[in-house]
């Protein structure tokens, strides 16, 4: 039966395509299924991981964002089995919170204090409703490394600035005059929990339709 409904759609496509009709495109859709978001970087799914969200410019008002970014990036890496053992982000930003009051500890130094060989270190570079044009269109941009603790050094990316993503949430209707503060916490969790899905997907392979991500 299967075989049929192929045969069938190349039948129509080399139709189509005789005719140049712009239907191509659906039927091509129809046979290969949706277009696949390849990993930027394939981390090894037996070593112990944590993902640390770093907010050296404080973008983020509060910290318990972090933590969402942290804690749904984390569950969807288990999820999808790229990774069979997450550590609890909590321990590591207790630990950098702490360094305010003594000497500052390296990723590699806060990565093993927690008992990870690897750390997904995500620096928040933005993290705002911006405005434009009288809309709002809430941005997050992280700059994204792996360091392996073991090694004590990066090893992805090349760059030693990380690899940038980006996750937005299309204006709505219900947010283009002034923000109550409920609407603002709101739209704000509604962001990490984005960013948190983003980081994840940067990581294993899914539908185009499914990405969060821009900025690749």
């Amino acid at each position: 039966m299967r075989i049929s409904l192929i045969v069938s759609a190349c039948v129509a496509l080399i139709a189509l395509a005789a005719t140049g009709c712009n239907i191509v495109t659906p039927v091509a859709y129809a046979i290969h299924g949706p277009e696949k978001v390849l990993p930027v970087y394939e981390p090894d799914p037996d070593r112990t991981t944590v993902i640390f969200v770093d907010d050296p410019s404080s973008k983020i008002a509060q910290r318990r964002l972090r933590y969402s970014i942290a804690d749904i990036a984390s569950r969807r890496l288990l999820e999808k089995k790229v990774i069979a053992d997450v550590i609890d982000s909590r321990p590591i930003l207790n630990a950098a919170t702490q360094e305010r009051y003594g000497e500052r500890l390296s990723i590699t130094e806060l990565g093993r204090s927690v008992g990870a060989e690897i750390v997904i270190y995500a620096v928040v570079t933005d993290f705002a409703m911006s405005i434009a044009e009288g809309t709002y269109v809430p941005t997050a941009r992280m700059r994204v490394k792996i360091i392996d603790t073991a090694l004590g050094k990066r090893v992805w990316p090349d760059s030693e600035g990380g690899h940038l993503m980006e996750v937005r949430i299309r204006q709505r209707p219900d947010t283009t005059g002034a923000l109550s503060v409920d609407d603002r916490l709101a739209l704000e969790q509604e962001l990490a929990n984005k960013a948190g899905l983003g980081l994840a997907q940067l990581f294993y392979k899914h539908e185009i339709t499914e990405s969060v991500l821009g900025g690749r």
